[in-house]
């Protein structure tokens, strides 16, 4: 489980110790400048194929980082919840999938999205 905090312009991801040790990985910074999605899947639909450093329990728990179709990813997520899915922008792991401790998946997305700085017009 992940803790998710708004500070500023940046989205704090703490993962819990527990995780941390599984996940062989720390918490998460990131500027929400650099977030260009965020959204709600299942463990299923995160598509993982190789776990490259981490612990995969497979249902009951994955976290660390693992290959996808569309590149690195890391998880923190069980499948019994719905988890966070954030896409950010230029990065080596561009995408990240946590499940959030004591709060509602998709309401979070929600906010996330409201506070992503506006990148202009779209034509």
């Amino acid at each position: 489980m992940a803790k998710v905090v708004f500070q500023d312009e940046s989205l704090e991801i703490d993962i819990s110790l527990i995780d941390r040790l599984l996940g062989f990985h720390g918490s998460f910074h990131i500027p929400l400048a650099h977030v260009t999605n965020a959204y709600v899947s299942s463990l299923e639909g995160l598509e993982l194929q190789y776990k490259l450093e981490g612990t995969n329990a497979g249902f009951y728990k994955s976290v660390g980082v693992f290959a996808n179709p569309e590149g690195l990813i890391f998880v923190d997520a069980s499948g019994a919840r719905d988890c966070l899915s954030l896409r950010c922008a230029e990065s080596a792991s561009s995408h990240r999938g946590a499940t959030p401790e004591g709060e509602d998946p998709n309401q979070l997305a929600h906010t996330i999205m409201q506070r992503i700085p506006d990148s202009g017009p779209v034509e």
